[in-house]
């Protein structure tokens, strides 16, 4: 496990670097206004990709890393195909009710496809424990992310819809790139049982999946609503923050934790399992828990050196209070999800996702109101410790 976990936080450490830097330049050429347009647009996307393609993704690992043989790729691909025709549904619907977001509605919905098809693939090199495919493909995304962006709010100053845009085809662009690798032969056609299976294990995933990008995103989209953009691109600015340097150490812990589990579920060890676990969440708290004192002691420096100044003064005191809430988010995402998914509970997940989203909800329309920006941070740490 812990060589597939070095793999895999290379992965991530870099790709967080090159989130690091796009914060770094981004909160100074943009002013909070365009970069709450991107946090707005991101949040759009994320919602869309969660939605649409979580059933997928939910799949992928669950079906295919016990080493039984099973191929979903040309499925699952036939589904994805079929699923292009829901953007002109998506841009006229939610353009319907957000009338605000047209502008950036269709790059945040191409973003939302972009982020789907591209996690396909990752979860594909995940089953198979391709470590070193997973890496570069990251690392790849992230850097194409970054060289993109550049041109585009730099250099043809399209501001956050440029930013956005930039994003949504790095996803594309590195897919294309690996795309040989991950639909090599031999491939098994496609199948109706299959694709059953799939929607029958994966929409429950979807909706709790669905239900914890929500989670994820309430926050910026009530200040956004309550604040305006310019109030979410500050806020935004300080979350990024927070989850370029907390996220990713995570994710490669628990990226690892998954497969493994699974396989060791297959040949009915349930002592493995649960020594597995225990090791896993051992490694997650002894990685993440001094990473998060270490952010809220030196938050005022670091938010002087990386954020721009706009961005500065709100980010030294909500940089230390979403920290805290990634702790409690890492724990469900990379441990608690893992535990249902390897148990195929969608159920469990779906009940623990609903509470805490109505608790964040209605913590984020009673504090907002009263105490601003640092009134969302505390209702997503709230919200986070209960769930």
């Amino acid at each position: 496990m812990f060589r597939q976990v070095s793999s895999y936080m290379i992965a991530n450490i870099v790709s967080a670097m090159f989130g690091f830097a796009s914060v770094v330049i981004f909160t100074r050429v943009l002013a909070p206004q365009e970069y709450g347009i991107y946090i707005v647009g991101f949040s759009i996307a994320a919602m869309i990709s969660a939605l649409v393609f979580g059933w997928i993704k939910a799949s992928v690992v669950p079906f295919t890393a016990d080493e039984s043989g099973t191929d979903i790729r040309v499925t699952a691909g036939l589904a994805f195909l079929a699923l292009t025709l829901l953007i002109p549904v998506l841009y006229f619907g939610i353009g319907a009710f957000a009338a605000d977001s047209v502008a950036y509605l269709l790059p945040a919905i191409m973003l939302a496809f972009g982020i789907g098809f591209f996690e396909f693939y990752l979860e594909t090199f995940r089953a198979r424990q391709e470590t070193q495919p997973y890496m570069w493909a990251t690392i790849m995304r992230a850097a194409t992310a970054l060289g993109l962006s550049l041109l585009l709010v730099m250099v043809l100053n399209l501001g956050g819809v440029g930013l956005l845009a930039s994003i949504a085809l790095s996803y594309f662009v590195t897919a294309l790139f690996y795309s040989t690798l991950v639909w090599r032969g031999p491939r098994k056609p496609f199948d109706r049982d299959t694709l059953r299976a799939m929607l029958a294990f994966g929409l429950p995933m979807t909706i709790s999946g669905t239900v914890f990008v929500l989670q994820t995103m309430l926050d910026r989209l009530v200040v956004a609503s309550m604040l305006g953009e310019h109030a979410a691109g500050i806020y935004g600015a300080s979350a990024d923050l927070v989850r370029q340097i907390i996220l990713f150490p995570g994710v490669a812990i628990g990226t690892a934790v998954a497969p493994i589990a699974i396989r060791l579920m297959a040949r009915e060890d349930k002592g493995a399992v649960d020594r597995h676990m225990v090791d896993s969440t051992e490694l997650l708290l002894a990685v993440l828990a001094p990473a998060i004192a270490g952010l809220a002691i030196v938050a005022p420096k670091l938010a002087s050196v990386v954020l721009g100044e706009e961005f500065r003064v709100e980010a030294t005191y909500l940089v230390p209070v979403i920290a805290v809430a990634w702790l409690f988010r890492s724990i469900s995402y990379q441990l608690l999800h893992v535990s249902f998914q390897i148990q195929k509970k969608p159920g469990l997940m779906l009940a623990q996702g609903i509470a805490i989203c109505a608790i964040n909800a209605a913590g984020l329309f009673i504090l907002v109101p009263r105490f601003g920006l640092l009134g969302a941070a505390w209702s997503m740490v709230i919200s986070e410790a209960v769930g």
